[in-house]
């Protein structure tokens, strides 16, 4: 049964590490896309929340199909998707070209987490569901961290770039079809497993619309906190190349000791919150992460040095990688199973809507003052809301699961 456990969490930390880099390797390599093929940056902008607006819809159009799948075609399914437009964008020569693949990778953009916290609400304990979740949820930083390690790599030649991750996403499927096969395919296992699991959340059977209140609540959590992650996942190679000058080596270096440091860090912080357990458990790390990360954001903004800048910037998503833990369990913790699907489309719907926002947003402003100092300072003042919202959210659901 350990051994199962692990290779469930080898699953969920592969798939949303790789899908993570096929998203962050553009991000890396922006600047030099917008430049080759000569696109304004408020178009890119909006371009890019078109993208999003895509990703936001399509689980309302296939997520049933989606999470109808047994897990491991739903993985393989969201792999191919996501990683072959990212070999595709090798060939692009054109805005148009460049549209084409993006919007088709767009599709599967919403899956791998709701897949990842299905995987873990139904195989694994609620007593362990806060380091199984701050297992997977690293894999958006090492994804983020790998990207800028691929294009270092690839001596900052975007076409390589966007080739060599999509190939890490599509030789990632068959490993973790040998995992699945291997060692979770025992099904009198999966069926004693789930009626163990059933009875976690009966503490939280409420109406639809006390389970969609909670969800509002996180959501708008969501959307302020990831905000954030949105500028340091599509725009932060702008910041860091384009205005400071940094080499990719150097992005790759900071980057990867931040993405191990905020590893450890997060599951010591899961592992934590399990033995807190409620809702204390759940909300500290909110507070402790974003707001330190929201402040060493504005200084960043307000720095002119760039050695400081980059180490500023990488405490700062050192800081807000402490809170992720809390951002799926409180949600497995709070919504039944029966409502899952649709609550996790949207759920994850608030999260690309911010992404639309900060693209509309943080384009439009570098477009008119030609820096992202003032697309930082929105940002670390939005970040603030968060664990706010975050608190109402959960206090609510609590206190409606155990009336």
């Amino acid at each position: 049964m350990r051994r199962k456990y692990i290779f469930v969490l080898l699953i969920c930390l592969g798939l949303t590490t790789f899908s993570t880099l096929q998203g962050s390797i553009f991000g890396a390599v922006l600047p030099s896309i917008v430049q080759e093929l000569g696109i304004d940056w408020s178009l890119i902008g909006t371009m890019m929340s078109v993208w999003t607006v895509i990703s936001a819809i399509s689980p309302f159009f296939i997520g049933k199909y989606v999470h109808s799948l047994k897990p491991l075609h739903s993985i393989t399914a969201v792999m191919i998707v996501l990683s072959l437009p990212t070999i595709l964008t090798f060939f692009v020569r054109n805005f148009i070209s460049l549209n084409i693949v993006r919007i088709i990778a767009s599709i599967m953009v919403p899956f791998s987490y709701p897949l990842a916290a299905k995987l873990v609400m139904t195989q694994i304990s609620s007593e362990k569901r806060g380091i199984a979740t701050a297992v997977y949820n690293t894999g958006s930083v090492i994804g983020l961290a790998l990207a800028y390690v691929v294009v270092a790599i690839v001596n900052g030649v975007w076409r390589n770039a966007m080739i060599a991750a999509g190939l890490i996403g599509i030789i990632y499927i068959p490993v973790a079809y040998l995992l699945w096969k291997s060692f979770l395919n025992s099904r009198a296992d999966m069926i004693e497993e789930e009626k163990q699991l059933s009875g976690v959340q009966k503490n939280i059977e409420v109406s639809p619309k006390g389970v969609y209140t909670v969800v509002v609540w996180l959501s708008l959590e969501h959307f302020a906190a990831v905000y954030t992650w949105n500028f340091m996942f599509n725009w932060l190679s702008i910041f860091l190349v384009r205005e400071l000058q940094l080499s990719y080596g150097v992005i790759a270096l900071s980057l990867g000791i931040m993405a191990i440091v905020s590893s450890i860090l997060e599951l010591s912080v899961g592992m934590w919150s399990d033995r807190m357990r409620g809702i204390k458990g759940r909300i500290i790390p909110l507070y402790a992460g974003l707001i330190p990360s929201a402040v060493l954001l504005m200084i960043v903004a307000l720095s002119s040095s760039s050695s400081i800048a980059i180490v500023l910037m990488s405490l700062s998503i050192l800081c807000w990688r402490l809170s992720t833990p809390s951002f799926w369990a409180i949600f497995g913790d709070l919504i039944p199973p029966k409502y899952f699907e649709r609550a996790s489309s949207i759920y994850v719907g608030a999260v690309l809507f911010s992404g639309v926002a900060s693209s509309i947003v943080n384009g439009s402003i570098v477009s008119i003052t030609g820096s992202m100092k003032y697309a930082i300072l929105l940002t670390s003042i939005i970040l603030v809301f968060s664990p706010i919202f975050f608190t109402l959210g959960a206090r609510f659901g609590y206190k409606v699961g155990r009336s």
